[in-house]
């Protein structure tokens, strides 16, 4: 099979685009904006009319003391506000806090979780850790056991059984 293709000795035809028509004038867009195409009212005043009468003069100040007046009016009410909101969120408890109050330690203590329990347990363990500072030995497991905590773990069973019995009740 031959292959379609263009023998050296041919020029290859090239496509360019049509010159265009006329580029010597230049026509403005027909909805181009225009500048001055609308009716302008004159901005400065020349001569006499530049400077206001007396009456203008004093209107303009009221007017201008009003605003004033307005603004600082306008910035103690905000100044007010954000005070009052201060107050609010000072007054919100978070709903432990809210839950404690309401229900007192025992209830707490009920409606901890295993997980939440555990996490109690490693909190108090870290705590002793950091008051005491003394790494004394490894566990069987190959864990470091902390000074303390041992005793932290043994004050914590009676708490733990407890808890577990009313779990047990409640269900």
């Amino acid at each position: 099979m031959a292959k379609p293709t263009i023998s050296k000795g041919k020029k290859v035809p090239q496509n360019r685009p049509p010159p265009l028509i006329s580029t010597d004038h230049h026509r403005p867009a027909v909805l181009a904006a225009q500048l001055a195409s609308s009716v302008s009212k004159p901005t400065r005043k020349t001569g006499r009319k530049a400077q206001l009468s007396s009456r203008a003069r004093k209107r303009q100040e009221r007017s201008m003391d009003m605003a004033e007046a307005v603004m600082e009016r306008t910035l103690k009410k905000v100044e007010k506000s954000k005070g009052h909101a201060k107050v609010i969120n000072s007054r919100r408890k978070p709903w432990e806090e809210i839950n404690n109050d309401v229900f007192g330690e025992e209830e707490k203590a009920k409606k901890l979780t295993r997980k939440q329990l555990e996490k109690q347990r490693e909190d108090e363990i870290v705590k002793k850790f950091f008051e005491e500072g003394v790494v004394v030995e490894k566990d069987e497991d190959g864990n470091v056991e902390m000074e303390g905590a041992a005793k932290a773990q043994q004050q914590q069973q009676p708490q733990i059984q407890s808890v577990r019995a009313m779990e047990e009740e409640v269900l």
